[in-house]
């Protein structure tokens, strides 16, 4: 089956059409060429000959450095994602790719040089998972300039590192309970708080956003509009000014559309919340109209796991152990997955969703005939 992107369709008559560019005129215009076969395989092998045999580089009419397109890959870019997004594509650019790309010709660019990229920030130690997101971010500058006519990706090829999953490290459920007893003992907003993300499996950004304008007390539900994060400050690194902070907090929306989402709270929880109550624009967390901020909630988790002996972990994964509690006790699958915030619901399996191994003994042994 064609994939997206392919310019490869099957047309009324039967036929499988490819269209691929040929080249372009002086006015950057593409020329396209057509080409035609009896079944999909046959006519993406002859578009891949075509390609192959399209000349090189096809379809340049203007010399640039990447360092250059680099740039105004990220002027158009701009505005079109969130701040944090940005500001991440950002430092990926100014940290790894332009120092590696920045000083050649976008002509130069192959598929050799790419693997070498690769290759070598493996074994400067970034995780697999890293380096396919820069390859990813790389594979997005190069296609902006192959639309400009910058460059040409005939013959190109961007592979992305294998990653193996690593096991997360979730609380048993002993020490959960362990950690509950003690949040309730406490009895303070911070604790409150993270009890709400052990029972609703929100992010940490999005309880540090949280406003009491946020919780109905008459319905028992949240709602989940915004989320707080620490970014890089793109005044600072663009005017150099020791003054401005190198980063930021920012209130911003959720992660995604489908992270806009009303949330139940169970009856203990409302009533812990009530002593604390406010009103409009007060922060659930610090009582005030200023926000907490994610780094803050981690150092707070991690004093208190250290007052219950308990090994530290990342707050995080109190996620994943609600989700994997949720999955244990019945919950279905879409369910669970709009709690979450999921765009998806392969997304809450195969991310957040971790079996134990009692829970896999218990369906074992229910396999009688």
């Amino acid at each position: 089956m064609p994939k997206r992107g392919e310019n490869i369709r099957k047309r009324k008559d039967g036929r499988w059409e490819a269209r691929y560019e040929k080249g372009r005129q002086q006015n950057g215009k593409i020329q396209y060429g057509y080409l035609y076969g009896r079944t999909y395989e046959e006519v993406k092998k002859k578009k891949l000959l075509a390609l192959q045999q399209c000349g090189s580089p096809k379809g340049i009419h203007r010399k640039m450095y990447m360092k250059a397109l680099c740039m105004e890959w990220k002027q158009s870019t701009r505005y079109t994602v969130k701040e944090s997004s940005y500001a991440s594509y950002d430092t990926l650019i100014e940290k790894h790719i332009l120092p590696w790309f920045g000083d050649f010709l976008t002509e130069e660019i192959s598929t050799d040089l790419i693997n070498q990229f690769s290759m070598e920030k493996i074994q400067a130690g970034l995780s697999p998972r890293t380096v396919k997101t820069l390859m990813i971010l790389l594979r997005n500058i190069l296609h902006y300039g192959e639309q400009r006519g910058y460059l040409s990706l005939c013959g190109i090829q961007i592979r992305y590192p294998k990653i193996a999953e690593q096991p997360l490290h979730i609380l048993p459920d002993d020490q959960i309970q362990q950690l509950i007893s003690y949040l309730l003992e406490e009895n303070s907003r911070i604790s409150t708080g993270i009890l709400l993300s052990i029972y609703t499996g929100i992010r940490v950004g999005e309880l540090c956003g949280l406003q009491w304008k946020d919780i109905d007390f008459a319905t028992g539900t949240m709602k989940i509009n915004r989320t707080v994060s620490r970014i890089k400050n793109l005044e600072y690194h663009k005017q150099n000014n020791p003054r401005q902070p190198k980063t930021v907090v920012i209130v911003s929306t959720p992660k995604s559309l489908s992270s806009i989402r009303d949330i139940p709270i169970p009856e203990f929880l409302l009533k812990l919340l009530e002593p604390y109550r406010s009103n409009g624009d007060i922060y659930v967390l610090t009582d005030s109209t200023s926000c907490m901020e994610p780094r803050n909630v981690q150092r707070k988790f991690h004093a208190i796991l250290t007052l219950c002996g308990i090994p530290s972990i990342n707050i995080h994964s109190l996620r994943h152990a609600f989700a994997t509690r949720c999955t244990q006790i019945g919950f279905d699958s879409k369910t669970l997955s709009e709690i979450l915030g999921h765009s998806s619901v392969k997304i809450t399996m195969d991310i957040y969703v971790h079996s134990s191994m009692q829970q896999k003994r218990n369906y074992m042994n229910q396999l009688c005939y």
